[in-house]
């Protein structure tokens, strides 16, 4: 993999903890850092399975499993399915706005709240560390926030690229888990991305044996990146992966 990456990058094999997807397993990633990247850059390292956490760079490299598989959606070919139409009707009164990334109070609330209630952190995440993972970006990127009324339920993370969008993050509010807002933040991500005549929307690891990440397989058409070769996702992949 690190044939890949430019020799004046210094790479680093990180042990990052327990798998956050599977109940087993440690997460260990290949990793650089870059406060700014050439978006033709960042789009190659995409193809070859790359993703970011603010202006980290990182690859799995799990030294037994190779389960964690890039996916991206088809985005002029991609129509909802019937049950993504039912999660945009039951959302049709919320407000959606597109700002720029910058430090936001009742964002980074919001995300507090999030972080808390579904992954149960023992320390409220700091300031610094929410400005490092989601604002800081060597990438042009933006936030959408997803509001009800002066409420705000959700926002969303998507980095802007020449010829495709990037989901990097999601956080709602807890009492909001009845909308199944994580499924309507995608489907607007990926409409904004055909308004914006985008090839593909990627959608980070699709991991086939995780219950919580079964959701991106269900946006089609798309592709997921076997063997370095990006490959249609047909259901009976699907249940072969």
């Amino acid at each position: 993999m690190e044939e890949f990456l430019p020799s004046s990058w210094t790479v680093y094999h990180t042990h990052n903890g327990p798998c956050p997807y599977r109940a087993v397993g440690q997460w260990d990633n290949l990793t650089f850092y870059a406060d700014q990247l050439p978006i033709e850059t960042y789009e190659t390292l995409l193809g070859k399975g790359f993703r970011r956490s603010g202006t980290s760079i990182y690859h799995p490299a799990c030294e037994n499993c190779r389960l964690c598989i890039p996916l991206r959606v088809n985005v002029p070919s991609f129509q909802p399915s019937r049950s993504q139409k039912r999660t945009q009707r039951k959302n049709q009164d919320l407000r959606i706005e597109h700002v720029p990334v910058v430090f936001r109070e009742d964002v980074f609330e919001l995300y507090r709240r999030y972080q808390e209630h579904w992954h149960q952190r023992g320390n409220p995440t700091s300031r610094e560390e929410f400005i490092e993972f989601l604002i800081d970006s060597p990438v042009p990127s933006e936030m959408i926030l997803f509001w009800l009324e002066d409420e705000l339920l959700g926002v969303s993370w998507i980095d802007r690229l020449e010829n495709s969008t990037s989901a990097v993050y999601f956080a709602f509010e807890p009492n909001a888990q009845h909308r199944r807002l994580g499924i309507f933040s995608l489907l607007h991500e990926i409409e904004y991305a055909q308004h914006c005549k985008r090839q593909w929307h990627y959608l980070g690891y699709w991991v086939p044996d995780s219950k919580k990440m079964q959701y991106k397989a269900d946006f089609r058409p798309s592709e997921v990146l076997l063997h370095q070769t990006w490959t249609p996702l047909t259901e009976e992949l699907r249940h072969e992966c």
